[in-house]
């Protein structure tokens, strides 16, 4: 069993800038996009195929001796996949008596009620948007159940990517039993299916539809066997907003699951979940730029010197239970959840973080002066995993989910700003001062108060 674009602005804006102590401080120009910014960036080339671990793609587990068996194989689930477990019902056949080349065992799809007997497995490590190849090997039946008849034009299944569309396929035919009075197989090898997956973890499904009146029962049904994957994976998306983070996905084998079921289960002990960051898809990035505090406008004729507080906030993006607690809320004891992210990752987050910078603010006659800010930030990706029964990956527990916080590892950034008044500040500027009569009381009496 194996396991896992240009127009050249007219009109420019110059900004100018000037350092902050202990801050990631830019002052520069801000100006409209130039020739030399427009040269073609050619498309990323896209990613290799990488190979997808399929589980017991060989069907070989759990071992057995004789002829046949119907134990259901590991990693693969008979039926539902919703949440209510696995059944059994697929027939296993031993290398000699179904004759692959390979000499690898093979499992016989039995009744076209796919809902019953279809064959399945997730395709773990896959993501949704990758473009996934199955190859697999395929037969009639070899089981001495069947008739000629149900042979001898070949044998119907379907196979289905979730995400591709649903295929038909037929073996070839076979017309020729062996001495054993079992029926001669008809390998054909390399069989391949390509789909994008719509999921996290896609469902690969296999299915007979031999008619009723040829499949004996359920007896007498295609076989299929070496089952392999590759995937080229999606390029990583860093244009999804904190506040618009995919949504958390749990699993336990085959099965959905709901995020809060994966909760209770791994934030239970302390150890019972690990934490596994996808890497290529993590990363630290800088927030949008943000204007903190007042816009200064200096209508006077000298130029302003003054230091002002500028105070930031930053704060944590995450869909799980709170439960969880994952992001945190920065106080208290942090959940065994919390505690697995930060083994995993190294990181150690202040999930909610707010400071509060002096800024030497230097304003020039006719000039508006303001703050911007970028926080640094992490995003996170990855999944928390459980093994129960380390003999069958269908009591596997796993759960994905996307975790953006403050940066453990860059400093936030705080850019001072200054520029030209525009054309209604100006006025603003210009308009006339309030002003009481000069001298106060001039057209008085004399000797009244004044």
């Amino acid at each position: 069993m194996e396991s896992r674009p240009r127009p050249v602005g007219a009109a420019r804006t110059l900004v100018r800038t000037a350092p902050v102590i202990g801050l990631s401080l830019c002052l520069g120009l801000v100006v409209g996009p130039t020739a030399e910014a427009s040269v073609a960036v050619p498309p990323a080339r896209a990613a290799a195929p990488v190979t997808v671990t399929v589980l017991n793609g060989d069907f070989a587990q759990p071992a057995f001796t004789g002829v046949n068996t119907s134990a259901n194989p590991y990693a693969w689930s008979v039926g539902s996949t919703s949440g209510t477990g696995t059944t059994g019902g697929v027939w296993r056949w031993n290398a000699a008596t179904g004759g692959h080349p390979g000499g690898l065992i093979a499992a016989m799809l039995r009744l076209p009620t796919e809902a019953t007997h279809g064959l399945k497995q997730r395709l773990r490590g896959v993501r949704r948007g990758a473009q996934v190849t199955v190859t697999y090997d395929e037969s009639p039946s070899v089981s001495n159940s069947c008739t000629a008849a149900a042979l001898e034009k070949g044998q119907t299944y379907t196979v289905q990517g979730e995400g591709g569309s649903l295929t038909n396929q037929t073996t070839l035919p076979t017309t020729e039993k062996l001495p054993s009075n079992y029926w001669k197989p008809a390998w054909r090898t390399g069989v391949a299916l390509t789909f994008t997956a719509a999921a996290n973890e896609p469902l690969l499904t296999f299915a007979s539809t031999v008619p009723a009146a040829q499949n004996a029962s359920g007896n007498c049904g295609p076989l299929i066997t070496n089952v392999r994957a590759t995937q080229e994976p999606p390029p990583v998306d860093k244009t999804i907003p904190a506040g618009s983070l995919p949504t958390s996905e749990a699993f336990y084998g085959n099965d959905r699951r709901t995020a809060a079921d994966a909760v209770a289960y791994c934030n239970g002990a302390a150890n019972r979940c690990t934490f596994t960051a996808e890497d290529d898809y993590s990363f630290s990035y800088y927030a949008p730029a943000r204007v903190a505090a007042e816009t200064y406008f200096n209508c006077t004729r000298n130029t302003l010197n003054r230091t002002r507080p500028v105070s930031t906030a930053n704060r944590s993006y995450g869909d799980l239970p709170a439960a969880a607690g994952l992001p945190g809320s920065g106080t208290g004891t942090p959940t065994n959840m919390a505690q697995q992210y930060t083994q995993g990752t190294g990181l150690n987050p202040a999930w909610n973080t707010t400071q509060t910078h002096n800024v030497n603010e230097i304003v020039q006659p006719a000039e508006a002066s303001w703050i911007e800010t970028q926080a640094s930030r992490q995003r996170t990706e990855g999944w928390f995993g459980a093994t129960t029964k380390a003999t069958d990956p269908n009591y596997d527990w796993r759960l994905h989910t996307v975790i953006d916080h403050p940066s453990t590892n860059l400093s936030d950034r705080l850019y001072q700003r200054t520029g030209p008044l525009t054309a209604s500040e100006k006025q603003r500027c210009q308009s006339d001062r309030p002003n009481a009569p000069t001298p106060v009381g001039a057209i008085s009496p004399a000797g009244a108060e004044r």
